[in-house]
């Protein structure tokens, strides 16, 4: 918008001139114009068109087959080698409950399952809040076996066993 007193060019919409303070003339509002239409008057509006929705089966997830534990709070999995020592905080665990809810209460190195012919064994390390196999607390350095379907708990987290 340029300026009727000294013509420069203002930015538009401006209220004043940028360069000598001149209020500028402003271009009077448009006014909207409604128009109220009675319901009964007003022509239906057709549905729209059905759409076909197909839903889309996602494939399968193939069960983990071998040796793991599985979390009961949250249902995670953890896959079991021959040795797997079970903890927080610590790069060289196999199972590191570090961040996990209640991870707190297990011991930096709480326990180790260990495969020895074919059965699976799970040893205390010395822990603060101990390990119990199906409610029975361990002593510290006793390796107890486990089958499948058994409830580990350690500290606050417990784990179910499956050998398959």
């Amino acid at each position: 918008m340029q300026c009727p007193n000294c013509q420069h060019w203002n930015e538009p919409g401006s209220r004043f001139c940028e360069e000598c303070g001149t209020e500028l003339p402003q271009a009077a509002p448009s006014v909207a114009r409604v128009v109220l239409v009675n319901p009964a008057d007003a022509a239906p509006v057709p549905p729209p068109p059905p759409q076909d929705l197909i839903p889309q089966a996602d494939p399968p997830l193939a069960p983990y087959e071998g040796p793991h534990l599985v979390l009961k709070t949250t249902g995670s999995i953890f896959k079991l080698s021959d040795a797997a020592v079970i903890g927080r905080e610590d790069p060289a665990l196999q199972i590191d409950f570090d961040g996990y809810p209640d991870g707190k209460y297990i011991s930096h190195r709480h326990a180790q399952i260990t495969n020895i012919g074919g059965k699976y064994y799970i040893e205390d390390l010395g822990s603060s809040n101990h390990t119990y196999v199906n409610g029975i607390k361990l002593a510290q350095g006793q390796a107890e076996p486990i089958d499948e379907g058994d409830v580990i708990k350690l500290g606050k987290i417990e784990l179910v066993f499956h050998e398959a």
